[in-house]
């Protein structure tokens, strides 16, 4: 009596695969290909992401180190900062907003950033 075998095909290129039956791709870069490709644009969004906050801190912390106290927001959009990308807000008593990028607070008018500092470091 023969068994009915059915070969399998690997899911990235659908070439034969040999080895054990549980086996899904035929190489490991097969393998990595296809989880790459699953997760890449997710990947991509993220570092998209990061990047944006990361220029934002670096531009918080060239105002910090210039000494103005109220740089006027068009002139930081024109060096590449995005008010919308924060990592932490609250509401502070009075109505006052507090925006965080990682470790720098600050206030925003509709036209100007104010009471920009960094936050004490933790332990």
């Amino acid at each position: 009596m023969q068994d009915s075998y059915e070969e399998k095909l690997c899911l990235n290129c659908g070439t034969p695969i040999k080895g054990r039956t549980d086996k899904l791709f035929c190489c490991s870069r097969c393998k990595n290909e296809w989880h790459n490709r699953l997760t890449g644009e997710q990947r991509r969004r993220r570092e998209r992401v990061f990047n944006t906050l990361w220029k934002n801190y670096k531009i918080l912390e060239l105002v910090m180190e210039s000494g103005d106290p109220l740089p006027e927001i068009h002139a930081l959009t024109d060096l590449g900062f995005r008010p919308e990308y924060v990592t932490g807000f609250c509401r502070r008593r009075g109505g006052r907003d507090e925006y965080r990028c990682f470790d720098i607070s600050y206030n925003k008018t509709e036209a100007r950033l104010y009471n920009i500092r960094r936050a004490p470091e933790i332990g």
